[in-house]
C-alpha cells in the first residue's frame, strides 16, 4: 500500500472546520481512505497538539487526539518516532538547505523520514514540501 507524509497543515485543516483549507483537505481525506497509510512523526503531532489547543480550544483537541489514536490502532497511520539518529540527519539538512530556504526543523525531521521510508507524496498545505522535491497533495 502506498504511503502517504501527513504534514501539521493537513491535520490542522481536517479538526478545524474554520480553516480554509477544511473542505478541500476532508474531500481529499475521503479520496485516500483505504488507498494510503498515513505517516506522521512525533515532531508532526507536537506541532498539532499546540496548533489545535490554540485554534480549536482543549476538548475538541483531547477528542482529535482520540481519533488519531484510533488510526494508529488500527494501523491506518504510522507514527515515526524520533530518534537520535534522525535529529542528527535533519540537522543536517537543515544546515544545508536553510541558506536560502526557512524550513522549520520539524520540516528536515520530515524530508529525512520521507526520504529513508521512500515517501514521495505529502498531504500538506505547506510549499516547503515541494521545495524538498516531494509531490504535494492535493
Amino acid at each position: 500500500m502506498r504511503q502517504v507524509f501527513v504534514d501539521t497543515s493537513a491535520w490542522d485543516a481536517l479538526a478545524d472546520s474554520r480553516d480554509a483549507r477544511h473542505d478541500p483537505a476532508l474531500v481529499f481525506r475521503q479520496e485516500i481512505a483505504g488507498r494510503a497509510q498515513l505517516v506522521v512523526t512525533d515532531y508532526i503531532l507536537d506541532e498539532l497538539y499546540t496548533l489545535l489547543l490554540l485554534n480549536i480550544g482543549y476538548q475538541s483537541t483531547v477528542n482529535f487526539k482520540g481519533k488519531l489514536d484510533t488510526l494508529a490502532k488500527e494501523g491506518v497511520m504510522s507514527v515515526v518516532w524520533v530518534t537520535e539518529a534522525i535529529a542528527q540527519e535533519a540537522w543536517e539538512v537543515f544546515k544545508r538547505f536553510n541558506v536560502d530556504k526557512s524550513w522549520s526543523f520539524t520540516d528536515c525531521v520530515s524530508y529525512v523520514v520521507m526520504k529513508r521510508r521512500g515517501i514521495t507524496e505529502a498531504f500538506t498545505f505547506d510549499h516547503h514540501f515541494e521545495q524538498m522535491g516531494f509531490g504535494k497533495l492535493p
